[in-house]
């Protein structure tokens, strides 16, 4: 045996297996250059004239000069030899198979080739040949490690080391002499893993092993048919991984101090070591197509185990790269699954172009050293890409569609995919999913997506609560099954849209009241018609937050501050008045606070809500302790949002509660309730001019309220409605009427039962 003994500065990564076969998923779109564009050889011309057919959900685990191997996914894979020049194919029997660069495929009798005790070679140059087996166990207890062109490869543990043999699979051997076997490799305290520790072409093997005596490891490269190796010895920092060989070049991935990159080196100059940076997944396997490196990111089969959002990151083309010219690289193929060495020091590789479609291409070196070729060879029949070919989508949804719901659709080019929807609510951030499998009877032709949306809102589904106002992005995420070619990414939005609604705080549509807790602590509960009708129920309480004891009055005033969702006011008890601008949003309704002034303390009574001066903004009144009330127009200006008050009138103290109601009397401007000591209620009509006027008796018995809260059109019927309070809530649906302004009382337990003392 001829050695040749390299030491370079420092490298590499404790050693791994590659295997000749590899599955895994998609990548990012990339064009093939022209300089890669086909150019078909006599055996394998370009294979949609041939009629070169490859398996769909296939890989490719061997390739020779007249064929290829193909392994079917799955738990009981399918063995196929198919002949370039008619493509006719051999299913092969046998639980697992590989090839190694030549026309000669090797068979085992267990799932993996490495631990079949029995393997069967063929030549499928020579259909008629008779197959010849071989038992390893009766050759002395040995295990197949890879086949490099004619040359078997098995290994053996010997004491304390594994040792690496050859066997030549001459025409003898291959007529039933007796396998000759000769050591290439180990054994004297050094010990290598077999060559799926290292890519082998169909003149090579790069083995990884342990050297006992220096406490180190090392890259040996071996060339089975002289036995000449070439070691490269590891730094103590060094750690190699995935390795590959050509007829020129040797290269692997390696980790070391400061970060990870890939070694390359001539075979001619073997202390000439180039150090390549490099980012990628240290485990992701490595190729080398003459002077040229090939990597990418593999296509994911398990596709069960996708979630969108979670894991869905760009996937890497499968791109080679100059050993002499780092810098220079270009894009083979949009994305691959597996690859294997090819005859001429050629690479077969399994993927897709968006030119040429999904299929297997051959990736092969030219003799001056430029870029490789690349041409399909035989294909699935199938595109590459999945392509959006439309889509049925609305741009705005409002009211009654909103409450209908809608039915979204997608037209995809390829029904054959995995597809997954997000439905996203962008003020909020709240996320639905929505997936489909593969259509198992498409072929790969365009399909429908559709998905009927409800109307619900994203976060609160199970209570039935109205969508919420605002943007709507939608996004289709869709992977060919096979896992091959990029995934297709397409989004849109739309936007549902509703007039600004009293008490409405989490922008849904519907009625929210809000109640402080004898601790202080500020909740909002969630309104939504009962399903009996006449009256309401909740959609679960949300903490607002604490420190609300600091005031003693809690007011809901609308949007007087000029955003779109209502406004609450609070009085601390120094008689400052405190403005709290809504933010639409369902776990925090509520902004910072900002003062509006002091000298509140002169009021009984403050209520707001109604648009009594006819101007389309919500405006304040206040009873002061004498009984007169005043009014204070709001400005939409959240510095001052509040003008100048004005006097309405005097003889109010003889009522204990104000009610801002909205329109309960049929005209466009707000009204007023006022509740008298003796429990009777009256209706103020407003004439839009700041004035009222003059009260409507409503009726008796109320005075059981602790008490009352306008709360706009909670029942979804277009009219203003009435909550009443006391422990618990009673329902008064607005009639429109100002004669008889509201229904029955029906009860409705909007608050859980809960315990409060200020319901607003």
């Amino acid at each position: 045996m001829h050695s040749t003994y390299a030491r370079p500065r420092a490298r590499r990564l404790a050693a791994a297996a590659v295997t000749v076969a590899l599955a895994a998923t998609g990548g990012t779109l990339s064009a093939l250059p022209a300089a890669a564009a086909p150019v078909a050889p006599a055996a394998a011309q370009d294979a949609r004239q041939t009629g070169v057919a490859f398996p769909r959900d296939a890989d490719v685990v061997g390739a020779g000069p007249s064929g290829f191997l193909s392994k079917t996914r799955g738990s009981a894979p399918v063995f196929r030899w198919t002949r370039y020049a008619d493509g006719t194919s051999t299913v092969l029997p046998g639980a697992s198979a590989a090839g190694g660069g030549t026309d000669l495929v090797v068979t085992g009798d267990r799932a993996m080739l490495t631990v079949s005790s029995v393997l069967t070679v063929r030549d499928m140059a020579k259909p008629d040949a008779a197959p010849v087996a071989l038992d390893l166990d009766a050759l002395g207890d040995y295990l197949y490690t890879g086949l490099a062109g004619d040359t078997l490869l098995l290994g053996r543990h010997e004491g304390e080391d594994d040792v690496q043999y050859a066997v030549t699979l001459d025409a003898e051997t291959l007529a039933g002499g007796a396998p000759k076997l000769r050591k290439l490799v180990g054994g004297a305290g050094v010990s290598c893993q077999g060559a799926d520790g290292g890519w082998t072409d169909t003149g090579s093997a790069l083995y990884d092993c342990a050297i006992d005596t220096a406490g180190t490891s090392a890259k040996i490269l071996v060339d089975p048919a002289t036995g000449k190796d070439t070691w490269f010895v590891q730094g103590p920092d060094e750690l190699p991984w995935w390795g590959a060989a050509s007829a020129t070049h040797a290269a692997w991935r390696e980790s070391r101090r400061g970060g990870s990159g890939i070694v390359a080196v001539r075979r001619d100059a073997p202390t000439q070591q180039v150090w390549i940076p490099d980012a990628a997944a240290w485990t992701d396997p490595l190729y080398l197509v003459g002077g040229w490196l090939a990597s990418g990111e593999r296509a994911r089969i398990e596709q069960s185990t996708y979630l969108p959002g979670t894991d869905n990151p760009t996937k890497r083309p499968f791109t080679l790269r100059s050993v002499a010219k780092p810098g220079e690289t270009f894009t083979a193929l949009t994305a691959y699954s597996s690859a294997v060495a090819g005859p001429g020091g050629s690479l077969l590789v399994r993927g897709g172009t968006p030119e040429h479609g999904e299929g297997l291409y051959r990736i092969a070196p030219r003799a001056d050293g430029g870029r490789p070729t690349v041409e399909l060879v035989a294909s699935t029949g199938q595109s590459t890409l999945v392509t959006l070919l439309g889509s049925s989508t609305p741009n705005e949804m409002t009211g009654e569609r909103v409450a209908r719901g809608v039915d979204l659709a997608w037209d995809l080019s390829r029904g054959d995919s995995h597809v997954w929807l997000t439905l996203t609510h962008l003020p909020s951030r709240t996320t639905v999913y929505g997936g489909w499998d593969p259509d198992d009877s498409s072929t790969g032709e365009p399909r429908r997506i559709t998905w009927h949306w409800d109307g619900k809102d994203l976060e609160s589904r199970a209570w039935g609560a109205p969508a919420r106002n605002g943007a709507y992005e939608w996004k289709i995420t869709a992977r060919p099954d096979e896992g091959i070619g990029p995934e297709l990414v397409a989004t849109g939005r739309f936007y549902v849209t509703r007039p600004a609604a009293a008490h409405d705080y989490d922008d849904d549509g519907t009625a929210d009241l809000l109640t402080r807790d004898p601790e202080g602590v500020l909740w909002r509960y969630g309104t939504r018609p009962a399903a009996t009708g006449g009256s309401l129920t909740d959609t679960g309480g949300t903490r607002v937050g604490g420190g609300w004891k600091a005031y003693d009055r809690l007011v809901s005033v609308g949007n007087v501050a000029g955003g779109s969702a209502p406004d609450t006011v609070a009085r601390d008890r120094s008689g400052v008045l405190w403005l709290y601008q809504g933010t639409g949003l369902r776990n925090a309704p509520l902004a910072a606070r900002t003062s509006i002034g002091g000298g509140w303390q002169a009021y009984d009574r403050i209520t707001g809500g109604s648009d009594v001066t006819g101007d389309g903004r919500p405006d304040l009144l206040a009873a002061d302790k004498s009984g007169v009330l005043w009014l204070y127009p709001g400005t939409g200006n959240a510095r001052a949002p509040f003008a100048a008050r004005k006097r309405i009138g005097a003889g109010w103290g003889v009522y204990n509660e104000l009610t801002a109601a909205g329109n309960l009397g049929g005209a466009k401007t707000g009204d007023l309730l006022a509740r008298d000591r003796a429990g009777v209620l009256w209706l103020y009509l407003g004439k839009g001019d700041g004035t009222f006027a003059a009260r409507k008796q409503v009726g008796g018995g109320w005075g059981a309220f602790k008490g009352l809260t306008a709360v706009g059109d909670a029942n979804g019927d277009g009219r203003a409605d009435l909550v009443a309070w006391n422990g618990d809530e009673t329902f008064y649906a607005g009639t429109g009427d100002w004669a008889a302004p509201f229904k029955r009382g029906a009860r409705a337990s909007l608050t859980q039962d809960s315990t409060y003392d200020s319901a607003f």
